[in-house]
């Protein structure tokens, strides 16, 4: 085998897709699900259900093999879930059990008095703070307890998380190849079942008790947040929808061959009581649209007060110069989104190209920090799309219109996708292919991480590789999200998950390849071919 001396700027395997070049190109090319099957990649046939039996915690490893409520089902075997405790064999949540109250009983714990209630780990009279509800003996938060979720009894299955007396996952993992999304609990980082939602889900937002699926097949569809199962409710989208962001009562999806930014707004209220809020879906109505002009190929966006900043990736294949900015658009009516700026990328010398090639700006994620606007910048030689020259963010002083480029080095190829982790910056780099005379993917060079530190230059950076002297399928950084100082990481190649923390100005690993981490989630397993993880979302 041997090394293309201009690789390819991603990784494709079978029909070599890139997640940062042209995305046309990357979501017709990835394929979806095959066709006429049972169950969808994962899953296996229970009854009339398809389950994910490694982490389905009513059936668990087999049919009908059920973990209990105070357990959830990781890797075909259930385990005491985050918050319980193994007392005597039994996971019991000893911050409200009454008989393990504070730690198993005779063991550090008590067993409370029959008159006595449990409160965060301590028997009382009665339950004396301001969010305690009484369920039973035991003094609970409805809001985030996920044993007693908005009422109670109400257990959160698997692995979600409680918010607002809602059951759902911290992250949600769009896997575009196999036609699911997958919950994760951030912290234990558990994963939870796949779940087949549409053909190719890209991204996913949350609104009220409903998750937004922007799907590849021009539909933004929707399906309960509690577990996943598709609602009624749907929208038509513009052409290879790329990116959604929700603030209520609004919903911006970005088309990136359409070329435009779309409005639509939630019509109807609520439903009261108990039960779902929106039992057939969220009524959305289209209200408004910008189109940026042909071959502009906008990507990714951002919202910041009345303001969207929106990247424009631009046509490679054909007008180059239509992309390679950002612009900026009032959403101040967002029944009238009206552009008014176009701030110009960094080209030509100032992109520092390696000898030989001619580099065009085509930016992709893009982020509001400290008041700047910063655009991952990737560097890439029009002529066969390889790499052109170092990694690059783009900053923008949105007052002056300044823009600044600032070099992330050759270990960052292809800058890709950006999140503030509170003063810092944390940049994504999905790295350059490199592929033997059959196309055959056998390297990928410069993926991985780079953190910004408080003065906005580079403090770390980590690289994403197989260990030494073993194989693996091999990793390409995307799309994340961010939850507190840990960074969910989506793979554009493997169909895993990659949790790096951020500690002061520097990454620490703890799921990936590198020595001392666990291994990385396996998301969006696939069992021939690329697994692209679309995105991966915290949900608030």
């Amino acid at each position: 085998m041997i090394k293309d001396p201009h690789p390819s700027p991603l990784p494709g395997g079978e029909g070599a897709y890139t997640a940062l070049l042209l995305v046309t190109l990357s979501l017709l090319l990835m394929g979806c699900p095959d066709e006429g099957a049972l169950c969808s990649e994962g899953q296996s046939r229970c009854g009339d259900t398809c389950v994910d039996l490694s982490s389905t915690s009513s059936h668990c490893g087999a049919c009908g093999v059920a973990c209990s409520s105070t357990e959830v089902c990781v890797e075909g075997g259930c385990q005491c879930r985050s918050g319980a405790t193994s007392c005597g064999g039994e996971c019991v949540v000893t911050a409200s059990d009454p008989a393990h109250c504070g730690g198993c009983a005779g063991e550090g714990g008590t067993a409370c008095a029959p008159d006595q209630v449990c409160e965060q780990g301590q028997c009382k009279a009665v339950c004396s703070l301001a969010t305690s509800e009484r369920c039973d003996r035991s003094c609970v938060d409805l809001d985030t307890d996920a044993f007693h979720c908005g009422a109670c009894g109400n257990v959160c299955a698997d692995s979600r998380s409680c918010r607002g007396g809602t059951c759902t996952y911290d992250v949600i993992a769009a896997c575009f190849n196999t036609g699911q999304v997958v919950g994760i609990q951030a912290g234990p980082d558990v994963k939870g079942p796949s779940v087949a939602v549409g053909t190719s889900p890209q991204t996913v937002a949350r609104m009220q008790d409903v998750l937004l699926v922007l799907d590849a097949s021009m539909r933004l569809r929707q399906a309960r947040l509690s577990d996943y199962g598709e609602l009624p409710a749907w929208n038509v989208t513009g052409l290879v929808p790329n990116h959604l962001l929700v603030r209520e009562p609004y919903v911006f999806v970005l088309n990136s061959t359409s070329n435009t930014l779309q409005v639509l707004r939630r019509d109807g209220e609520p439903a009261g009581g108990t039960g779902p809020r929106f039992p057939n879906g969220i009524p959305l109505t289209d209200v408004g649209s910008v189109n940026f002009g042909a071959n502009t190929n906008p990507y990714g966006f951002v919202l910041e007060g009345s303001d969207v900043y929106v990247t424009l990736l631009g046509n490679l294949q054909t007008d180059t110069s239509a992309g390679g900015k950002v612009v900026r658009v009032s959403v101040a009516d967002p029944t009238a989104p009206t552009i008014t700026n176009t701030f110009q990328l960094p080209t030509g010398e100032a992109l520092k190209p390696f000898p030989g090639r001619t580099t065009a700006p085509s930016p992709a994620g893009i982020a509001v920090h400290q008041g700047r606007v910063y655009a991952a910048l990737g560097n890439l030689d029009t002529r066969d799309f390889s790499v052109g020259g170092p990694g690059f963010l783009a900053r923008i002083e949105p007052a002056t219109g300044a823009v600044e480029p600032i070099e992330l080095g050759t270990g960052c190829l292809n800058p890709f996708w950006l999140v503030p982790v509170g003063e810092r910056l944390l940049v994504s780099c999905g790295g350059a292919g490199v592929y033997d005379r059959n196309f055959n993917l056998i390297d990928v060079q410069g993926t991985g991480l780079v953190l910004l530190g408080t003065d906005g230059r580079v403090v770390a950076s980590l690289a994403l590789r197989c260990p030494v002297g073993t194989s693996c399928q091999l990793p390409s950084a995307g799309r994340f999200s961010v939850v507190g100082s840990r960074a969910y990481v989506g793979d554009n190649n493997g169909g895993r998950v990659f949790v790096v923390e951020v500690v002061g100005d520097s990454l620490v690993e703890r799921r990936g390849l590198g020595p001392g981490a666990e291994p990385p989630i396996l998301a969006c397993p696939r069992s021939r071919g690329p697994s692209l993880v679309g995105d991966v979302v915290a949900i608030p």
